[in-house]
Parts: structure tokens; sequence; C-alpha cells
């Protein structure tokens, strides 16, 4: 198998493989593949593409009656 047929055949079982998978599946694979290229990067880098991210403010649950 030449490097250009092993190159389609990835590219042909990726979309193949991802189009079997759930939505819930895709959102989960795009997340671990943003975090493998996250971690790639430097701190400075993290701080710097991560201007205007603000963390999601925790929801506090107060109970309600009938």
């Amino acid at each position: 198998m030449t490097q250009k047929e092993r190159e389609e055949l990835i590219f042909d079982l990726a979309q193949y493989r991802v189009s079997k998978l759930s939505e819930a599946g895709v959102f989960a694979m795009a997340v671990d593949q943003m975090s493998s290229l996250l971690a790639n990067e430097t701190d400075e880098q993290l701080l710097k593409v991560s201007l205007g991210y603000a963390p999601k403010k925790e929801k506090h649950n107060t109970p309600t009656g009938f």
C-alpha cells in the first residue's frame, strides 16, 4: 500500500466510523481531540486563547415547595 493509499483509507475509515457515532459521541470525540491539541500548548498560549472564556457558574439548587 502506498502512502497515498494509506492516507485515503485512514480518511475513509475515519469518516465511516464517525458517521456511526451518536451526536453525544461526536461531541465527546471533539472535546477529546481539542483537549489533546490544547495539552501541547504552552501556559502562555493557553492563557492567550482563554481570553473571553468564563467558567460556568454553579447553580444553587434551592428546594421549592409544591
